[in-house]
C-alpha cells in the first residue's frame, strides 16, 4: 500500500505461495519449478509482461524469482518469455543464495525437514549453485539492476538467518546492503522513513523514473468530477440513511460543502482545479475497487467499511497529496463531495 501510494505511476502486484514448497524442493521433489510455472502462467494471464517489470522478493521469494526467470527464459511459451525479457530489476531482501542460508531458514521455520536434509543443504548446495549460475547468466545476457539486502539482527535471539555471505548473489557490481533488522522485520519497515524503504523507493525511481508532469493547462481526456453523475440522483440524506449512516449526515453534508467551496474557488482552467479533480478521481477509483465492490457489496459491517476507508483511501491519498497541503480531512471531505455528486454510493445496489 505504501509503494502504491508513493509511486502511483507504477502498478503493484503481490504473488503468494505456500512456504512448505521449499521443504519439498529441498527433498529433491522440485516443487519450486512447478510453482514458478504456475506463477508465470498467472502473471501472463493478467497481461503482465507487456511493460517493464521489477521483482521484489523477501527470503525464499527471491529464489522463486530466480526460478521464474530461468523457467521463462527456457520456455517455449512466448508470454512467459516476455516476462523474463521485460525484467528490468530484481530486489533480494534477505534471500539465501547459498545452502547454509536456506538451511537456516528451513530450520527456523520448522518445515518438518529432518536434520539429514538440512545438513545436506549446508554441505551440498548444488541446487542453489546451479540456480544462481543461471541467474548470473541471465544478467549477462540481459543487463538489469540487482539489489540485495541482508539482516544484521538475530531473529528470535537465536540466529542471523541470512548473513552477508549468503545474501550475496555474486553479480558483478552488486554490493549487499546491511539493514538493522531481523529476518522478519527486514521486509516490514515501521515507517516510510525506514532506511530500507527509502532505499527501495529511490532505486525504483532510478529504474522507472516518474513521468513528466503535465503542464498546468493540459487536462487530457479525464472525467470532470465536479459535475453530478446521472447514475444515482438520490440526495445525500437519502444515501446516508440507505447505508445505515444517518447519524453521519450533518457531518457529511458540512464536509462536502467545504470541499465544494474549495473546488469552486479554483476556477475551471487553473492548475489547482486540475489537482482537485485528480484527487477526486483517485478517491473514486480507490473507493470503488478497495471498499465498495469487495466490502459494501458483500455486506461487510460498518466498522469494517469505515476501517477500510481510513486505511485504503484516506491515509494513502493524504500522503500522496500531502505536498499539495492535502490532509486526511481534505480526503474525507472530498469523499462526501463525491457521494453528494453521485459518483460513489455507500449502500448495496
Amino acid at each position: 500500500m505504501w509503494l502504491a501510494a508513493d509511486l502511483p505511476y507504477l502498478n503493484m502486484y503481490a504473488v503468494g505461495y505456500p512456504a512448505s514448497l521449499f521443504a519439498r524442493w529441498a527433498k529433491k521433489e522440485m516443487d519450486l519449478f512447478e510453482r514458478a510455472k504456475s506463477s508465470l502462467e498467472t502473471m501472463s494471464s493478467y497481461g503482465i509482461g507487456n511493460r517493464p517489470i521489477v521483482f521484489v522478493g523477501h527470503s525464499l521469494g527471491g529464489l522463486l524469482i530466480k526460478q521464474m526467470l530461468r523457467t521463462a527464459r527456457d520456455s517455449a511459451e512466448k508470454p512467459w518469455q516476455q516476462i523474463a525479457d521485460q525484467c528490468r530489476g530484481v530486489f533480494f531482501i534477505a534471500t539465501p543464495h547459498s545452502g547454509s542460508g536456506l538451511a537456516n531458514i528451513l530450520s527456523f521455520l520448522s518445515l518438518g525437514l529432518k536434520s539429514a536434509f538440512i545438513d545436506k543443504l549446508k554441505a551440498d548446495s548444488s541446487e542453489l549453485t546451479e540456480l544462481n549460475e543461471s541467474f548470473r547468466a541471465h544478467c549477462v545476457k540481459q543487463p538489469m539492476i540487482v539489489v540485495a539486502y541482508y539482516e544484521k539482527f538475530k531473529t528470535g535471539k537465536s540466529m542471523i538467518v541470512v548473513d552477508q555471505k549468503s545474501a550475496d548473489p555474486g553479480i558483478s557490481g552488486v554490493t549487499p546492503i546491511p539493514v538493522d533488522a531481523d529476518h522478519n522485520a527486514i521486509c516490514a519497515p515501521l515507517s516510510r522513513q525506514s532506511p530500507i524503504y527509502v532505499s527501495l523507493i529511490f532505486r525504483l525511481k532510478t529504474i522507472v523514473p516518474p513521468p513528466a508532469a503535465a503542464p498546468p493547462d493540459s487536462f487530457g481526456d479525464v472525467d470532470d468530477m465536479s459535475s453530478p453523475s446521472p447514475l444515482d440522483r438520490r440526495d445525500l440524506h437519502t444515501k446516508m440513511i440507505a447505508a445505515g449512516r444517518e447519524h453521519e449526515y450533518l457531518f457529511a453534508n458540512s464536509s462536502q460543502s467545504k470541499f465544494a467551496r474549495l473546488f469552486e474557488k479554483t476556477g475551471l482552467l487553473k492548475y489547482p482545479s486540475q489537482l482537485h479533480n485528480d484527487i477526486l478521481l483517485d478517491i473514486e477509483q480507490r473507493f470503488q475497487n478497495l471498499v465498495y465492490h469487495p466490502l459494501i457489496c458483500t455486506g461487510a459491517s460498518l466498522e469494517v467499511v469505515s476501517t477500510a476507508i481510513q486505511e485504503k483511501v484516506v491515509e494513502p491519498l493524504a500522503t500522496k497529496y500531502g505536498t499539495s497541503s492535502a490532509t486526511t480531512t481534505t480526503i474525507m471531505n472530498a469523499l462526501y463531495f463525491l457521494t453528494e455528486r453521485c459518483h460513489v454510493r455507500w449502500d448495496k445496489p
